[in-house]
C-alpha cells in the first residue's frame, strides 16, 4: 500500500531494504525510500500516514550534484566498454526485450473514460438499426459491438491488480499483534493471486486491517481458554480470495468465540438501535448486522487494537461506496465468517434495459435475480360502488 501511494505521486529510485525484501517481510521497523517527487512534501506525508501500519514519516530533501554525477556515469560507461573489450565473445546474444512497461494509473483513467463515451455512441447506434432498414449498416454495427466488447474486456485487465498487493502485509500484522495480546495465531492465505480493479484494491486495504485486527482482538480466545473449550492453543485465522462471476469474494474467518447474539440484542436495545418488541423478530443474520451500527461495542475494554483506524461502521459504508455487501456469519464457540462481495470493476456496468411508457430505464445486472416472460393478457377490474366495469389488456 505505501508503494502505492510512492507509484501515484513519482518515481521511486531505490528503496532499503529492497522492495522485494519488503514484499517477504525480510525488514524490521524501519524502511528508506529514494523517491522524486513533484508532490508537496506534507501532502505526501498526509498520504503515507493514512496507511494504517505506518506509524511515523521523516522527509528529507536529497540534492544532487550534476558535474559529480555526470563523472561517475562516465566512469561507469568507460569502465564497461574495457571489460567488452578484454571479454572472449564467442556468440552473439539476443537483445532482452521488456514485455510489460508501467502505465500511470490516471492514463488507463482517461482510455476508459473514452471508451465509456464510446460505449454510449454505440448504443445509439443499435437502436438505430431498429429504424433503418439498411443491411450493411446493420451488420456494420454489429461488428463493431463484438469488437468494443473484446476492446472493454483488455482495458479491463489492464486496470486488474492482484489482491496480494493488499494480502501481502498481513502476516507480519498478524504475528505482531498476536505476539502484543499473548495469544497464538495462525494465518492461512489462499486466493491472493485473485484479481481486482486498481480502484477496488486501493480502497480495500484499510477494512481488511480493521476486520483483521478485530478477529484478532475480539475472535481468537487466549491460549489458556482455548484449552479449556478443548480446542488447540493456537488459534486459525483464515483470509480467502475467490471469483464467482462478475464478484469477487473476501472472506475473513477465525476458530474462535463467535458472537454472542443476546449480547449484542441487549446492547442494541440499550443503545436504542432496536426495540425490544423489533428483536424478537429478527433472523440470526440481522442480529449480526447490528455490530456494524454506527458506535456499536460489545466489548468489555476498550482496546486500541481492533478500535483503532475505522470502526465496523465506516467498514460497511466504505465497501458499500465500492459498490459492494458484506455478509456476517457466526456459531457461538466456533467462529465468526466476514465475507466481502466486489465488483470486478466499477468503471463499466452491465445492465438491462426498461422502457416503461416513454421512460427507459437501465437496471444492473448484479441487481437482478430473475427474469421472466409474461405474455399478454386481458384483465377486468370491477368498481363496486360505481358499478362500473372497464375491460382491456395488460402488457408487460
Amino acid at each position: 500500500m505505501v508503494f502505492n501511494v510512492f507509484e501515484n505521486n513519482g518515481s521511486v529510485i531505490k528503496s532499503t531494504p529492497t522492495v522485494e525484501e519488503l514484499e517477504n517481510e525480510e525488514f524490521e521497523q524501519t524502511f528508506n525510500v529514494l523517491f522524486i517527487t513533484d508532490t508537496d512534501h506534507d501532502e505526501l506525508k498526509k498520504q503515507l500516514l493514512n496507511v494504517s501500519e505506518i506509524k511515523e514519516v521523516t522527509i528529507e530533501y536529497v540534492a544532487f550534484n550534476d558535474s559529480t554525477h555526470q563523472e561517475e556515469t562516465e566512469q561507469e560507461v568507460s569502465t564497461t566498454v574495457e571489460d567488452v573489450k578484454e571479454a572472449d565473445i564467442t556468440e552473439t546474444k539476443k537483445p532482452v526485450t521488456s514485455k510489460s512497461i508501467r502505465v500511470n494509473i490516471e492514463r488507463l483513467d482517461a482510455l476508459m473514460n473514452l471508451f465509456e463515451e464510446m460505449i454510449i455512441d454505440r448504443g445509439h447506434l443499435e437502436q438505430l438499426t431498429h429504424s433503418i432498414d439498411h443491411q450493411d449498416f446493420k451488420e456494420t454495427v454489429e461488428r463493431m459491438t463484438r469488437t468494443s466488447s473484446e476492446l472493454q474486456n483488455v482495458i479491463l485487465k489492464m486496470r486488474m491488480v492482484a489482491i496480494d498487493q493488499v494480502f501481502n502485509r498481513f502476516p507480519r500484522m498478524v504475528r505482531s499483534l498476536s505476539k502484543e495480546l499473548g495469544k497464538k495465531i495462525e494465518l492461512e492465505v489462499t486466493g491472493a493471486d485473485t484479481e481486482l480493479d486498481r480502484t477496488v484494491i486501493d480502497e480495500i486495504g484499510d477494512p481488511l486491517v480493521h476486520l483483521i485486527r478485530n478477529a484478532i482482538d475480539h475472535g481468537v480466545e487466549m491460549p489458556e481458554e482455548r484449552v479449556a473449550k478443548g480446542k488447540p492453543e493456537t488459534g486459525k485465522l483464515f483470509l480467502k480470495a475467490y471469483h464467482s462471476g462478475n464478484h469477487v469474494f473476501v472472506e475473513i474467518q477465525d476458530d474462535g468465540g463467535g458472537i454472542n447474539k443476546e449480547k449484542v440484542l441487549q446492547k442494541a436495545i440499550q443503545n436504542q438501535v432496536i426495540t425490544a418488541e423489533d428483536s424478537n423478530k429478527l433472523a440470526d443474520s440481522q442480529i449480526y448486522e447490528l455490530i456494524m451500527s454506527s458506535g456499536f461495542s460489545t466489548a468489555d475494554q476498550i482496546s486500541d487494537i481492533s478500535g483503532r483506524g475505522v470502526g465496523l461502521d465506516v467498514v460497511k459504508n466504505t465497501i458499500e461506496s465500492l459498490g459492494g455487501t458484506i455478509e456476517i456469519d457466526s456459531e457461538l464457540n466456533y467462529g465468526t465468517t466476514f465475507s466481502i462481495k466486489l465488483p470486478l470493476t466499477l468503471s463499466i456496468i452491465t445492465a438491462l434495459l426498461v422502457k416503461l411508457d416513454d421512460e427507459i430505464f437501465a437496471i444492473p445486472l448484479s441487481s437482478i435475480m430473475e427474469t421472466a416472460v409474461i405474455h399478454k393478457m386481458k384483465f377486468i377490474v370491477r368498481m363496486a360502488k360505481k358499478s362500473l366495469i372497464l375491460e382491456g389488456k395488460l402488457f408487460l
